[in-house]
């Protein structure tokens, strides 16, 4: 999407302030939607949001030890303690419905091991800072065991829609951010097939593959043309985690032809319905398959994983306003030092000026940040980025 082609739509979403009403308004009565689209579409903003990406479940705990209120237990108490700010996002389950029981397996002092409710089996150890478990089955080998989840992608089953109505008459007037789920067409596939085997589809067995994601793909087309048009949404997120060091789990090849496809036909429904910002939760190196996006309308990379190679910097270089990046701030500097803090702030300034960038951390916060850290932080994100939100500490 060019500039535009940005333009053009901004106008017609008639969200865009005439001149001397940005210049006559003061930056306290600018809603955090307001401020999250004019930062998205390259506008003047007083204060850029202040949006972070949430906290491993040990984290918190962590930090309590370090000084942080026995009061903060959660995300929406620590943002609220640290002063961030937050979206909200539209009831829309556009996955596959639950096949099985919950189920605990087998379980000691060490370890759990557990069935969830779509069949994966999984294995969490209970000490220790882990957050991802460990995968132990999964239940899509073939096409046979394909087609119970085939039947549970039905996007008019009721059950899909129960809390729809609910959510949607609770956020139509938000004065933040709302979302909407954008689809997964890769990386749910994954987690029911597991890495391996989904690596391996594409050479031997992709007509299987492209069913699935054919499915997949219907499934939230269908959804979001009956959801949007009963509330305006400023972006759309969808959840594609199928990236690692070295580039995307299926070959770019594939994911060109077979995947983009899909997120044009999805960017276009949005587009359709005023959403302009298309973006889907990726980490690892998303460079080979950058363009992909682009190409076809997921505009915002998120959350721009730097230590696994897809850097802000590079991407803005390379693409221009082209992009749009949320994320981006290098996690590993926060278990440093304050000075390792400054450098990566300072190395993402000039690009979050240029506008369309809202920075957070590249992934949630790890508990090996010591607490007087992120406080810094925070701090110089502030002074740095003039970012919103009111803290506490």
């Amino acid at each position: 999407m060019n500039l535009e082609e940005i333009d053009e739509i901004d106008q017609w979403l008639q969200k865009k302030p005439k001149l001397e009403d940005r210049q006559s308004r003061d930056s306290s009565t600018f809603t955090l939607k307001e401020r999250f689209r004019r930062t998205m579409f390259y506008q003047d903003v007083p204060l850029r949001p202040n949006l972070e990406f949430g906290y491993w479940s040990k984290t918190l705990e962590v930090w309590r030890e370090q000084g942080l209120p026995e009061s903060v237990t959660d995300e929406a108490s620590a943002y609220d303690y640290f002063g961030i700010e937050n979206w909200a996002m539209v009831n829309l389950h556009a996955n596959p419905l639950p096949l099985f029981k919950h189920e605990v397996l087998e379980e000691n002092e060490e370890r759990r091991v557990y069935r969830d409710e779509l069949g994966v089996v999984a294995e969490v150890n209970k000490h220790g800072h882990q957050s991802i478990p460990h995968y132990l089955d999964y239940p899509i080998k073939d096409r046979e065991t394909w087609e119970p989840f085939k039947a549970v992608l039905d996007p008019a089953a009721p059950e899909r829609w129960k809390n729809f109505e609910k959510s949607v008459a609770e956020l139509r007037n938000s004065t933040g951010p709302v979302g909407i789920f954008g689809g997964s067409l890769v990386g749910i596939p994954r987690n029911l097939i597991g890495f391996e085997r989904i690596a391996t589809m594409p050479y031997e067995d992709p007509d299987l593959l492209i069913e699935i994601i054919n499915t997949f793909g219907h499934c939230i087309i269908t959804m979001l043309e009956q959801a949007l048009p009963h509330i305006q949404v400023d972006f759309a997120m969808g959840w594609e985690d199928i990236c690692f060091n070295q580039g995307p789990i299926v070959p770019p090849e594939f994911f060109r032809e077979v995947v983009g496809p899909w997120y044009r036909r999805i960017s276009d429904v949005l587009v359709r319905h005023g959403c302009c910002v298309y973006t889907t939760d990726t980490d690892g190196n998303i460079n080979p398959i950058t363009d992909t996006f682009l190409e076809n309308g997921l505009n915002t990379m998120f959350p721009v994983e730097v230590h696994a190679g897809s850097d802000p910097c590079h991407l803005r270089d390379k693409y221009g306003k082209r992009v749009r990046l949320w994320g981006g701030v290098d996690k590993r500097k926060l278990s440093d030092s304050k000075e390792l803090i400054d450098k990566e702030l300072q190395r993402l300034l000039p690009y979050v000026e240029q506008g369309g960038f809202i920075p957070t951390m590249d992934h949630r916060v790890p508990a090996d940040i010591p607490l007087k850290n992120y406080l810094y932080y925070l701090d110089r994100k502030r002074e740095l980025f003039n970012v919103g939100g009111e803290p506490k500490y």
